[in-house]
């Protein structure tokens, strides 16, 4: 029960000093002054009466409106410089004021004076914290010349010695709290901006190892087979070749541009989702049809490999996915487990329910997984690799598959032993 209250607490206390990210560090740190200095005013009105301190009452009136009307400039108008601004002239100067007052150097205005300052210098921009010492203190010591030369313009004391020990140890502990209270939510706010700054690098730093690995593929991964193709289309132009050169000739320019393809395929994938942002359109998929129809476009490389393609599926499970996303992961995971299974290899699809969820299985009996290699096989910084053929992976494929499985509110993992094999996992959920 506690918990839920104090987080109410919270909540109501964020709604008005701002929340973080709609309002700046500052300007929250000013709310929550403005909040505290009206509770205190509102304290001293009628403390100060009933210790005799009339005037010092009136003032601390008037300074509730001037913190009330300086929240509601900051908070609602946004006008934090003007709020910052007029809250530190006008509080010197009632201070200066209520220092007559208030029995002059004898009374509590100098702790007020250093309070004030303390919440000014906290609060205020960096470069008027010089303006806002200088003035504290030529006021201060013009209170002090004043008193000192012309004792008579200190216009009300204390009517008891009481009264002036309360009035002394009340602002001390007013001020000792509010310092406290300023404090604490300057750090607390503090590390909440630098928690969020440290998050935003990591994403800033995400997004240029992406934009690193963009530009790597573009620059080379794509130049690289289109120069192949070049140089295949040039020697059999230029060359008199046997049908079989030939026709290993052509069987290669294949295999070149289906990887190529493929890559291409993954990188507008990949920058659609960057551009627009990834959309998700989930709705019943047959799984059996897309494990099938994608065993029927790997046959043709699987037997040229001479690898065994099987799919072994329940033909009545359905998922909740996005059928092109389901295609891109399963596609991916396929071309993967052919280019790195040798000849007379196997790779095998299951789709086999387990609860609510469907877990969709790729399974080879390939080199594996290099223990180094696993910890960042789904990020970005992912090596460039080479199959059994020497096809080329360039690793945006897997990030791809992990991005889109957990858009569509499932998971992808796998388990690899190097020289055994590899199981890439998809699990989705059931459609009901």
């Amino acid at each position: 029960m506690e918990k839920p209250f104090f987080d109410s607490i919270q909540q109501s206390f964020a709604s008005l000093v701002g929340e973080p990210g709609k309002a700046t560090l500052e300007s929250r740190i000013f709310n929550a002054t403005c909040l505290i200095l009206i509770l205190v005013t509102l304290y001293n009105i009628p403390f100060n009466y009933y210790i005799g301190l009339k005037e010092a009452s009136a003032i601390s009136t008037l300074l509730f409106f001037i913190f009330s009307a300086l929240y509601y400039l900051c908070r609602v108008k946004n006008k934090f410089y003007i709020s910052i601004t007029v809250a530190g002239v006008l509080a010197s100067l009632l201070l200066a004021v209520n220092y007559f007052f208030n029995a002059g150097v004898v009374g509590s205005s100098l702790l007020l004076f250093m309070l004030t300052f303390f919440l000014v210098s906290i609060i205020a921009p960096t470069r008027q914290a010089t303006f806002w010492l200088c003035l504290n203190i030529l006021i201060v010591l013009g209170l002090l010349y004043t008193e000192y030369y012309y004792p008579q313009a200190i216009l009300a004391g204390y009517s008891s010695r009481l009264n002036y020990l309360i009035d002394v140890a009340s602002t001390y502990v007013v001020g000792i709290a509010l310092i406290y209270l300023a404090t604490r939510f300057s750090r607390k706010a503090y590390k909440t901006e630098k928690r969020q700054v440290e998050e935003k690098s990591g994403i800033l730093e995400r997004l240029n190892a992406e934009k690193n690995k963009l530009f790597s593929i573009v620059s080379h991964d794509l130049r690289a087979p289109l120069a192949s193709i070049q140089q295949y289309l040039e020697i059999i132009q230029e060359t008199d070749l046997d049908e079989d050169l030939r026709r290993e000739i052509k069987s290669d320019l294949i295999d070149v541009v289906s990887n190529t393809q493929e890559m291409l395929s993954n990188l507008l994938s990949w920058s659609t989702s960057q551009m627009n942002g990834l959309t998700v359109n989930r709705t019943e998929v047959h799984v059996a049809s897309i494990l099938v129809s994608i065993a029927e476009l790997y046959k043709p490389l699987a037997a040229k490999k001479g690898l065994h393609l099987e799919v072994i599926s329940n033909p009545d499970v359905h998922v909740l996915a996005d059928s092109n996303m389901l295609h891109l992961i399963v596609r991916n995971l396929v071309g993967n487990a052919l280019k790195f299974t040798p000849s007379g290899g196997f790779v095998n699809l299951k789709a086999v329910p387990s609860g609510a969820h469907c877990v969709i299985s790729v399974s080879d009996n390939g080199r594996g997984i290099e223990p180094e290699d696993q910890e960042t096989l789904f990020s970005m910084k992912s090596r460039v690799t080479f199959g059994t053929n020497n096809e080329k992976g360039v690793g945006l494929g897997l990030f791809l598959c992990k991005e889109y499985a957990e858009a569509q509110r499932g998971k992808l993992w796998f388990e690899s032993e190097p020289n055994l094999g590899t199981t890439f996992y998809v699990s989705l959920p059931i459609a009901v």
